[in-house]
């Protein structure tokens, strides 16, 4: 009894006091201080730096729809950082920080794993999905299998980056482009991957050095295998050089007048105009200017050439200077370009890919009309030529089965003017295809419909 009255007492106590609690009036809360204006948490140069980032990185024109918005969201982020607005205490200006940074981070991550390739339990990071793809284009580079490597490219970019693009994957990227029959492209890519690769050691010289390290080993056998194998590859080589030789003796030496012009004016510039007389060296600020056109011409390997050429020429440490600057510019333009190209195929291999999806589904007006908007300078690609000629071939093939069906009914026709109806009709149809497409291989069999309608409506008189 005595222990449930010592723990009875203390809660009638508490009740009691709680009872009465109402009775005390508390304090007052205390006056918070007013809240100070802070400057911004982070060196406002620095918010600057990212803001005059992204300011540049929006004026690119790749980018995609959430590329663009996540920059402009980071971009009003930084500013309203920089530039709180006035009267904002300490409390709102943290608060509507953090908050803007989260949509913006929101939007980032949204962007990220949009991008991230989906991995397996095979690859299992990103250099590993890398990987995967890298062995997806070379396996199908020795399948053959070229407009497969052209989109696996173009996949491996937009997935990656423009670093993606490797001296070894751009290589097959170009030679595939070339295969297809594009061969702008191929040439812009080609040239700036040719001069990456000169930098590098070749197959060649791998295949000299594992012979020589065979031999230091004692593997006679091994040294001789690699040493056979290098020959070849120098005999092909020669096979090629004789190839490109007589090709290149067959063509007209004389110069055309505008690049005899160029040529005069850089490097026959520098050789003797006569005996004992050298030829005058154009200025500096000449000589940028021509570079320039070449810049503008897409000719980005011959001006980088030549600038080179001029800085070894030149002791000037100003006009070192401003050479340098100018192969920076040249290396820059030559990116910017490829990024285009880069991007013009990738919309060309989604048109060309809705295309085909439409010729299969024989809606072959749909497929021309979708084809006929891309640029000219695709006039040559393989695909689109397969793709066009196979819309053509749907489009010839409904319109004279629509005119046979035409000829049919008027065959059976008793009418004479039903008759000559049917007859005209099919005829309109059949010389409408030969307006439309002149030279499709199945023209001549319009043309032999057309003969036999004709033939038919002489008869009616």
């Amino acid at each position: 009894m005595r222990r449930v009255l010592n723990v009875s007492i203390p809660i009638l106590c508490v009740l009691i006091l709680t009872k009465c609690a109402p009775m005390w009036e508390g304090r007052p809360p205390a006056q918070r201080p007013s809240e100070v204006m802070l400057a911004p948490p982070v060196e406002p140069s620095l918010i600057q730096e990212r803001i005059d980032r992204i300011t540049k990185a929006l004026e690119r024109k790749d980018l995609t729809v959430s590329e663009r918005t996540t920059l402009y969201s980071l971009l009003e982020a930084y500013r309203q950082i920089k530039n709180p607005p006035p009267n904002m205490n300490e409390r709102k200006y943290y608060r509507d920080s953090t908050r803007r940074l989260f949509y913006s981070l929101n939007a980032l991550e949204e962007l990220y794993l949009s991008r991230r390739p989906q991995l397996g339990g095979k690859a299992s990071s990103v250099i590993g999905a890398f990987s995967e793809k890298v062995n997806e284009i070379l396996d199908a580079y020795l399948s053959e299998n070229y407009k497969t490597v052209i989109d696996l490219c173009i996949n491996l970019k937009e997935t990656f980056g423009p670093d993606a693009l490797t001296p070894e994957i751009g290589l097959v990227f170009a030679l595939s482009l070339a295969h297809q029959g594009m061969l702008k492209d191929a040439i812009a890519i080609g040239e700036q991957i040719a001069n990456k690769l000169q930098t590098r050691p070749d197959l060649i010289v791998l295949r000299i050095n594992l012979a020589r390290w065979h031999l230091k080993v004692g593997d006679k056998e091994a040294a001789l295998r690699n040493y056979e194998k290098a020959q070849d590859l120098l005999d092909e080589r020669q096979r090629e050089k004789a190839r490109l030789t007589a090709y290149l003796r067959s063509l007209p030496s004389k110069i055309p007048a505008k690049e005899s012009s160029w040529a005069s004016s850089t490097v026959e510039s520098q050789q003797n105009v006569s005996e004992g007389q050298a030829a005058s060296v154009p200025s500096l600020d000449q000589f940028l200017a021509q570079i320039q056109v070449l810049v503008e011409d897409r000719k980005f390997e011959r001006a980088r050439e030549l600038l080179k050429k001029r800085r070894h020429q030149t002791t000037s440490q100003k006009e070192l200077q401003r050479l340098s600057e100018a192969i920076k510019e040249v290396d820059s333009k030559e990116d910017q370009f490829l990024q285009e190209r880069i991007s013009v195929l990738s919309a060309q291999s989604q048109v060309l890919k809705e295309a085909e999806s439409l010729v299969e589904n024989e809606r072959y007006d749909e497929a021309l009309s979708k084809l006929t908007l891309l640029n000219e300078d695709s006039v040559d690609n393989i695909e689109l030529a397969r793709l066009k000629n196979a819309a053509i071939q749907g489009i010839i093939n409904q319109k004279r089965n629509k005119a046979a069906r035409l000829f049919l009914a008027a065959k059976k026709s008793e009418d004479p003017e039903k008759k000559e109806r049917y007859l005209r009709s099919c005829l309109e149809i059949l010389k409408s295809l030969v307006e439309r497409f002149p030279s499709s291989p199945l023209i001549y069999k319009v043309k032999d419909h057309i003969q036999k309608v004709t033939a038919e409506l002489e008869k009616l008189g």
